[in-house]
């Protein structure tokens, strides 16, 4: 009994030693930030611009802030995917598969500018980023252009 009772004051006095003594009035330390949540993050057009009027071979120039944009072929992994472009097509819904057609255009190998072709007129483009097996993440940004 006196035993047990020895080993139970030797951890108490373990306990105490290991909070120490702090120069900041015995405040605790600050947590490391944590990383962004999707809902932090963010995609967008850095050219053109909204309401730009371009020629019919427009470069598209895009970035992400708060998600690593990474290629198609590592996987899904959570922080992490590539940008899609949607022309003249609305975004997808969270979790629906990124089509890969003429309206749909994968950016899979992490690519963050792209030489789009576009007939004469009126388009929006939608950018939106989908993780590595190409589900809509609900992160985008829309523009609207006219093409000369």
């Amino acid at each position: 009994m006196k035993k047990a009772i020895r080993i139970m004051m030797v951890l108490f006095i373990l306990s105490l030693a290991a909070c120490g003594d702090s120069d900041d009035g015995g405040a605790l330390e600050e947590a490391p930030e944590a990383s962004p949540t999707e809902a932090e993050a963010s995609v967008s057009f850095t050219s053109p611009e909204d309401g730009d009027t371009v020629a019919s071979s427009v470069k598209v120039a895009m970035e992400a802030e708060g998600i690593t944009i990474e290629p198609a072929a590592n996987g899904v992994r959570d922080g992490a995917g590539h940008l899609h472009i949607m022309i003249d097509t609305d975004c997808l819904a969270e979790g629906e598969a990124i089509p890969n057609d003429d309206t749909h255009k994968h950016y899979g190998m992490a690519q963050t500018e792209a030489e789009l072709v576009l007939a004469p007129g009126e388009h929006e483009l939608c950018l939106q980023a989908g993780n590595g097996a190409h589900s809509a993440l609900p992160i985008t940004d829309k523009i609207s252009i006219t093409v000369e």
